[in-house]
């Protein structure tokens, strides 16, 4: 019996290490900058390119080289979509050069922008990408968290465990 309950402790142990293995890979892979990627996008020869960061999830995350004035639409287009778990309604568009207009004329450091209300109104509220703007398209809230289902899933290990070690004593003991 001491045997079997050592055994069940030890798998109890693999488990939640493996699931915490398995949480940290989760967490690198957030904003999909794990894959060096850059693409450039060239209509016609020595068109002026900007350089602009799409990280989150998108398809096909990097830094992309695209022609002046172009639309988030068109990008988010050339870059694959987004992933099924974008949450559209919060693209959060930053610069590190300088300071970004919003629909008002006012200048912030970073603007959200709520791309489905874009898609709704027509192409005229669309956002134009400047220089060294970072897109970022966030993932949508899960309803049970990554922390919060491995704490289940533990607890269900162990409970499941536990019970299993007392069935098999109590047969034991008939």
């Amino acid at each position: 019996m001491r045997r079997f309950m050592a055994l069940v402790i030890l798998y109890c142990v693999l488990i939640s290490q493996s699931m915490a293995a398995q949480n940290e890979t989760v967490k690198n892979s957030k904003y999909n900058v794990n894959i060096a990627s850059e693409y450039i996008f060239e209509s016609y020869p020595n068109q002026e390119l900007i350089p602009i960061r799409l990280l989150g999830s998108v398809k096909n995350a990097g830094l992309y080289h695209i022609p002046a004035n172009m639309k988030l639409t068109t990008l988010l287009a050339l870059a694959g979509g987004t992933s099924g778990d974008a949450d559209l309604g919060k693209i959060i568009i930053g610069n590190d050069l300088h300071m970004i207009k919003d629909e008002k004329g006012l200048d912030t450091k970073s603007l959200t922008i709520d791309l489905e209300d874009t898609l709704k109104n027509g192409a005229n509220t669309d956002y134009t990408l400047v220089a060294n703007d970072i897109v970022l398209i966030q993932n949508k809230s899960p309803i049970v968290s990554n922390d919060a289902f491995r704490t289940i899933s533990v607890v269900s290990v162990i409970l499941t465990s536990i019970l299993t070690a007392i069935v098999i004593k109590d047969r034991y003991k008939k």
